[in-house]
């Protein structure tokens, strides 16, 4: 009894975040394809960091020049998804770029930060200074 409690309790508290990913990202598709950038589902995924809040991973593919455009458009596509209701602590943007053997551009970015994109506190030239490239 105590073992179907536990599943039960389990599975309710990660519904929440099963259901929420689908809505998430399909805001996240329909706002890339504003900015034609093309957003697939398969490449987007949401994963618990080491202290259990969820983080955003999306990869996406750029020209040889339009790179950054690509990543501010990623980004502010999963901020501008927020408002579905499900908001990750963090957020990952991959760009592969075709560039010689391949060049890949993986950065990260706070909930906060892009928030404040978003708001207008601050620009995007700011916001691109606070990104973190790894």
């Amino acid at each position: 009894m105590q073992k179907l409690t536990l599943l039960i309790g389990l599975s309710l508290l990660f519904a929440s975040t099963v259901f929420a990913n689908p809505k998430y990202f399909n805001q996240i598709k329909k706002a890339a394809k504003a900015y034609r950038v093309e957003a697939s589902l398969d490449k987007m995924k949401i994963v618990p960091d080491s202290n259990g809040n969820d983080t955003f991973h999306l990869t996406l593919s750029s020209n040889r020049n339009n790179f950054e455009m690509v990543m501010l458009v990623g980004y502010i596509a999963a901020g501008q998804a927020m408002k579905s209701g499900f908001g990750p602590t963090a957020f990952f943007v991959t760009v592969d770029v075709p560039l010689g053997e391949g060049f890949r551009l993986v950065t990260t970015a706070s909930k906060d930060d892009l928030k404040k994109l978003l708001s207008g506190e601050i620009n995007t030239s700011q916001f691109v200074r606070k990104v973190k490239y790894i």
